[in-house]
């Protein structure tokens, strides 16, 4: 039991940046740990990494008294199918649903981006119109779509790595995430649209480039280069 003056983590008096735990966390250190937090136990906010426990708090949490909890009729069913989710994904051989399942390295390998920086994308690409399914959570679907880009792998291959159907499905789930990260993301990273022509003259345009270009003396002059060796154009 974990009174909510005191953080469940390192014990220590709470201060005013305290914050809750989350369900995900609650049910992956009952079922992990054997530790029971109920709802409204507060942690500090230093031991959150993008808004779950970090491995390190994981382990630090420590039982300090035994009570007894009346669970009703419902919540039995709850557990129990909470218990098969965390267990199937177990099997997986690679997983993204939980931040704390693949380290820093392994993030780079199979995505090219870092921990942190998948999770930064995750947050911008959940604004979008994709959702989770019965197949894969978003965290999921994004993986294997940077997988893809990263790797170059086939969608069996794909299936297979991901314990999904067949790779029909990884297909479908492949286009919804591109089509999510088109309206998501790439219209604030890609394209003219996303920068200013301010930017361009003042973090974009080199010392270099301005005394080719401009003789050395011009400073409010964008330059641009743009490269058309591949841009499609339909001859008849």
């Amino acid at each position: 039991m974990f009174f909510t003056r005191k953080c469940c983590v390192c014990r220590e008096n709470l201060r005013d940046y305290a914050v809750k735990i989350t369900f995900q966390d609650r049910d992956f250190i009952f079922f992990s740990r054997n530790i029971w937090i109920p709802e409204g136990a507060r942690c500090c906010s230093g031991h959150l990494i993008n808004n779950l426990l970090s491995k390190e708090a994981v382990v630090q949490i420590k039982p300090f008294s035994i009570r007894y909890q009346d669970l009703s009729s419902l919540y039995v069913p709850l557990i129990l199918s909470k218990a098969q989710i965390l267990f199937e994904n177990g099997k997986k051989i690679f997983s993204f649903n939980d931040p704390r399942d693949l380290n820093d390295d392994e993030y780079c390998l199979l995505t090219s981006l870092s921990r942190d920086n998948f999770n930064d994308f995750i947050q911008i690409i959940s604004s979008s119109t994709i959702r989770p399914s019965c197949n894969r959570s978003i965290r999921t679907a994004v993986g294997i779509y940077l997988c893809k880009l990263r790797l170059g792998i086939s969608n069996r291959l794909l299936a297979c790595m991901f314990q999904i159907a067949d790779k029909r499905t990884v297909s479908r789930i492949i286009n919804s995430t591109r089509q999510a990260i088109v309206k998501s993301f790439v219209p604030d990273n890609l394209g003219f649209g996303h920068v200013t022509r301010e930017d361009v003259i003042g973090r974009h345009t080199t010392i270099i480039a301005r005394e080719l270009m401009c003789g050395g003396d011009s400073t409010d002059t964008a330059i641009i280069i743009i490269d058309g060796t591949y841009l499609y154009i339909q001859v008849k």
